[in-house]
């Protein structure tokens, strides 16, 4: 009987992992053997049978399938809610439960994951509304937690999965909860992390702990959170985390999210306001979020019915314009939205029912400004009537601008809202950017701009009066006659002296007022004794409202031009004469837009360079001064070249050779000679004292971290672009990939990562900048203080990052190949071999093993390597055996072939770059 019974459980456990669809008649084959067979014999032959697939760690459908069918099997015998008496659970399920439970803690994680995923299966396959004991529940949850802190992430992940059931989000205490909120933000694994997102109830806490994981470094994981999301309703959101979910959502750089956000988010939100496009708008605040906003929508117009579009516009049929008095955030940005996709789609019949003509639409922007001019308004209102223009001009963008009446009249508008007082930094832009469209020679366009900004700060003021002159005015007027005279006179001499000296826009303008005053000496000649006075006066405006808006508006029109212009020159005086205004915005704006003026003009660069420099002399409270000086200096370093500014120093021993002179030899390679700039020349710029370059690099330690951020992108760019040749640069900026300090500056790290990968093939004296840097970083690093965060960086990684960057090529010069790891392979043994060396020696001796050498036979530095390896394995032997294995590995590799030589060097963990 008993083997009777051992065959038909294997039978059927056999069947059962095949085919799920034969899982309902073996379930009654499985229950009428339990009926006939008492507890104890069915238990053993059942556990027996169940072993086998607990045991089994593969991931294949024959061992999920036959777990399936247990589970079902196994929840058949709990209570049903629909008892009005609760029975306890029967016998078998609570030797099944034991059994389990006593069992979650086995040495295999294979079985150890099992017990969890069955576990997992056995509450998913009570029902909905199941309910389970008190003392059970407890004793799956405190095992279940047992396993959370597992050592193999798939063990944990399916823990996860088993407390899905036990979890209560309504409870503040529930301990599950916590778990899950601990894991989702701490687990290392991503496995775990995406797993408790896909599991976890939803709650405020838990929620907040999704929005964090939207910037998780995993893709998958971050995928998971935005679903996690979606199934939260959008109302939950602050306006904050709606607009900072889409900002960073529709650009994030993995194509599963941006899926994920454009076909489950932004779908799911849309529903929730019953497809009502304004509404969406509304919630995330049109004014704060325009970018997310307008992301949006072009992704759902992409799926959308075009007709349901045009009907949501709240326009009038008859003039195609949105009532003035109706104008909102919400509707002015959906309808340029719904243009800008009529556009792309060139749609040409449904745009015309949105827009009308040019020349009306100029007079309706008109008529809003009179709108807003008419009378005071809050703040906000402001703010809102400022974004609904900004919008209506994008939305002239859009029209076709050969109508040359429309083009006229599009003109007007642009210098007026230009000249008028609701003009903000982002109108500003928009309008001038477009101006050179309408007006589109460069001259012309220009001198309108400067006639703006001279309207702007000088506004023309009449005063009319009628007098009678009398003899005491007569000889007034003699008196000034006699005054004007003299002026002129010393102006004269100024004149002369500044033609001298070919200060030209000091002599035009004295020339102009020399002019005036001969004007003014004219009229006195020729006053009547009855006159009628006309007094045009300009008042010179320099608040900061007057003086930002004017150095917006040159600032953009700059960007345009591609060579200076008179009438760019003759508006410099407003840049150089902001500089010293008192107020920080007007320094920042006067300084870029120098900038601007010194990228056209080499001679303006060269002269007026040392301004951005004396920035950093002053103590700043605001630090974007010391910023924007910076990208300016990087700038104009870029595009001129050091030795354009005479940035030369007194030549300087390089550091590194005088360092390796006292520790090791190594080879010597004739400098190579390039198109733009020596090594001897860059060299000499980089190492004499008290030079530019080593206050910009002085930079990198600097405690803002913009600026940090700023001095190492700029510096890339010079070495990239062989403007400068350092080894020092190279080696600190290897350690500020690894530096823990730099861990949340993700700019930093993209920036010095995508640096490294171009750097070795685009340079060609990288391999020698790498080879001179490695020795210096690791000194750098190992004799860091115990206080220093260089402390925690692993030297090793670092070394394995350095050659692993060396060992991309070989670089020829002189009609000879140069091999950087042949050399470094001779300087690490002599450092090994050094007695003064401050460098750990495991580090070096397990560097040797990444070496990738070539070198023949029968050559000569083959025989001193074998030596010196010799030599190291002597030294070995006396202090540490257990590094020998590396000087074996490297021996090998230097019998093997050169084609043979080299390995696959994989980028570490803990690398940080």
């Amino acid at each position: 009987m008993p083997s009777l019974i051992k065959d038909s459980m294997k039978n059927i456990f056999h069947n059962v992992q095949l085919n799920k669809t034969d899982h309902m008649q073996y379930m009654k084959k499985l229950t009428k053997l339990y009926k006939r067979t008492d507890l104890d014999t069915f238990w053993e032959h059942f556990i027996w049978c169940l072993k086998v697939p607990l045991s089994t760690s593969q991931q294949h459908p024959y061992v999920v399938n036959t777990l399936e069918f247990c589970a079902k099997f196994c929840m058949s015998f709990y209570p049903s809610l629909d008892n009005e008496v609760i029975e306890p659970i029967s016998p078998f399920l609570s030797r099944l439960f034991e059994f389990l439970l006593s069992s979650h803690n086995a040495k295999d994680k294979g079985v150890r994951f099992r017990i969890c995923h069955f576990l997992n299966m056995l509450l998913n396959s009570m029902g909905d509304n199941a309910f389970i004991d008190d003392n059970l529940c407890d004793q799956i949850t405190v095992s279940m937690m047992d396993r959370l802190l597992d050592k193999s992430p798939k063990v944990r992940a399916q823990a996860v999965f088993a407390l899905y059931r036990l979890q209560d989000p309504s409870d503040e205490q529930c301990p599950v909860i916590k778990m899950y909120l601990f894991h989702v933000s701490r687990d290392p694994s991503a496995e775990v992390r995406k797993a408790v997102l896909a599991t976890m109830g939803k709650n405020q806490k838990t929620l907040e702990a999704a929005f964090i994981r939207t910037r998780d470094i995993d893709d998958s994981v971050r995928k998971k959170a935005y679903e996690f999301i979606s199934k939260i309703t959008v109302r939950s959101l602050t306006i904050g985390q709606r607009e900072r979910l889409l900002k960073d959502g529709l650009k994030d750089r993995s194509d599963s999210v941006r899926i994920c956000v454009n076909n489950v988010l932004l779908p799911a939100w849309l529903r929730y306001f019953k497809g009502e496009y304004m509404s969406l708008i509304h919630a995330l605040d049109a004014g704060i979020g325009t970018e997310s906003a307008t992301l949006a929508l072009q992704i759902l117009f992409k799926n959308a019915d075009l007709n349901t579009l045009l009907t949501q516009v709240p326009i009038d049929k008859n003039t195609r314009l949105i009532p003035l008095t109706s104008l909102t955030n919400e509707n002015v940005l959906y309808w340029k939205c719904v243009i800008q996709h009529l556009h792309r789609l060139s749609s040409i019949e449904e745009l015309e029912l949105m827009i009308p003509e040019l020349s009306e639409f100029c007079k309706y922007i008109r008529e809003f400004l009179a709108l807003i001019s008419s009378q005071s308004h809050e703040t906000w209102e402001t703010e809102s009537h400022k974004f609904i223009l900004l919008q209506l001009f994008e939305i002239s963008t859009m029209y076709d601008l050969s109508d040359e009446v429309g083009r006229k009249n599009l003109n007007e508008v642009i210098i007026d809202t230009l000249m008028s007082d609701h003009c903000s930094t982002k109108i500003i832009e928009c309008l001038v950017i477009h101006f050179a469209k309408v007006v589109p020679d460069p001259s012309n366009m220009l001198n309108a701009i400067a006639n703006v900004i001279s309207e702007i700060r000088l506004p023309l003021k009449e005063n009319i009066v009628t007098q009678q002159i009398t003899a005491e005015q007569q000889h007034e007027n003699n008196m000034r006659k006699a005054k004007l005279t003299v002026d002129i006179i010393e102006l004269e001499e100024e004149l002369y002296q500044a033609i001298k000296e070919q200060n030209f826009l000091q002599a035009d303008s004295l020339k102009e007022k020399i002019n005036t005053l001969k004007e003014k000496i004219n009229r006195l000649c020729n006053i009547p004794e009855t006159i009628i006075t006309e007094d045009n006066m300009r008042e010179e405006k320099n608040d900061t409202v007057t003086m930002v808006k004017c150095l917006d508006i040159l600032y953009v029109a700059i960007q345009s031009i591609r060579v200076l212009t008179p009438t760019l020159r003759s508006l410099m005086y407003l840049v150089l004469n902001s500089l010293d205004h008192p107020h920080d915005s007007v320094h920042i704006l006067a300084l870029k837009t120098l900038c601007v003026y010194c990228i056209l003009d080499k001679e303006l660069a060269k002269k007026h360079i040392m301004i951005f420099f004396y920035q950093f002399s002053l103590e700043q409270e605001n630090q974007e001064i010391w910023v924007i000086s910076l990208r300016a200096i990087f700038d104009l370093l870029l595009v001129y070249g050091l030795e354009y500014f005479d940035i030369m120093q007194t030549p300087e021993n390089n550091s590194v050779r005088n360092r390796s002179e006292k520790t090791r030899s190594l080879y010597t390679h004739e400098d190579s000679t390039h198109e733009d700039i020596s090594i001897s020349k860059r060299t000499e710029i980089e190492e004499g004292p008290c030079n530019f370059i080593k206050i910009l690099t002085g930079l990198l330690t600097n405690a803002n971290q913009d600026l940090r951020t700023i001095a190492a992108e700029g510096l890339c760019k010079l070495l990239l672009n062989r403007r400068i040749n350092s080894s020092n640069l190279v080696s600190r900026l290897i350690i500020m990939c690894y530096n823990p300090v730099n861990v949340d500056d993700i700019y930093l790290r993209q920036c010095l990562s995508a640096f490294f990968d171009c750097f070795v093939g685009r340079v060609s004296d990288a391999q020698e900048m790498l080879e001179n840097a490695y020795f210096l970083t690791l000194q750098v690093l190992c004799n860091a203080p115990d206080i220093s965060p260089l402390r925690e960086i692993n030297a090793y990684h670092v070394s394995r990052f350095i050659l692993g960057l060396t060992r991309r090529g070989c670089q020829k010069s002189s009609g000879q190949t140069f091999y950087t790891h042949n050399n470094l392979a001779f300087a690490i043994l002599a450092e090994i071999l050094n007695p003064k060396s401050k460098i750990d020696q495991e580090i070096l001796i397990k560097s040797l093993t990444d070496l990738c050498i070539q070198l023949e036979d029968d050559d000569l530095s083959k025989q001193n390597l074998q030596k010196a390896i010799k030599n190291v394995t002597k030294m070995v032997m006396n202090y540490d055996k257990r590094l020998l294995k590396y000087i074996q590995q490297f021996k090998q590799k230097l019998e093997m072939s050169s084609e043979e030589t080299e390995i696959n060097i994989e980028d570490d963990s803990d690398s940080e770059s």
